[in-house]
């Protein structure tokens, strides 16, 4: 789904819900949009992403239906290996809530966007902002949570609302 966020453009996941309408599973990282919107869609696609030889249409948002409550956080977290990081991700998507690395997004230009675009499910290892959908407490509980399951190599900090 592209979602237009005044005047930015932005391809985030949704679940179906309809054949018109989905939610949103990523945490936009343009501003003013949520994870967990409910949003309407062009019937239309205009491009594709090709994930591990899998390949799903991209189309574009028409309008917001039903907007979401859950705040976008940012922090900085360090983890020694990319299984820390899958497992912070992990952790929040068993939540109900979002969790999207910096290393996972990528920036495309319009043209390229509108066409077909492989990519890799990928994370990074290391220090980098991973954007957060959660209420702040429960972000501060469950990044303790993450960060207290090993002794080495798992940390945060930094953790305030954005916009």
């Amino acid at each position: 789904m592209r979602l237009d966020t005044g005047g930015e453009r932005e391809v985030v996941w949704i679940e179906r819900l309809c054949p018109t309408r989905g939610r949103v599973v990523s945490v936009p990282v343009t501003g003013g949009r949520r994870y967990g919107e409910i949003v309407v869609h062009d019937g239309e696609p205009k491009g594709e992403r090709v994930v591990e030889g899998s390949t799903y249409t991209v189309f574009d948002e028409l309008l917001l239906f039903e907007a979401s409550e859950l705040p976008t956080l940012e922090v900085t977290v360090a983890a020694g290996e990319k299984a820390d990081l899958e497992a912070l991700l992990e952790l929040f998507t068993d939540h109900g809530f979002g969790a999207e690395p910096a290393s996972g997004v990528r920036m495309l230009c319009a043209c390229c966007s509108e066409g077909t675009h492989e990519q890799e499910r990928a994370v990074d290892a290391g220090a980098q902002q991973v954007s957060l959908a959660a209420p702040e407490e429960e972000a501060r509980r469950l990044l303790e949570r993450w960060a207290g399951e090993t002794a080495i190599g798992r940390s945060w900090s930094g953790l305030a609302a954005v916009g």
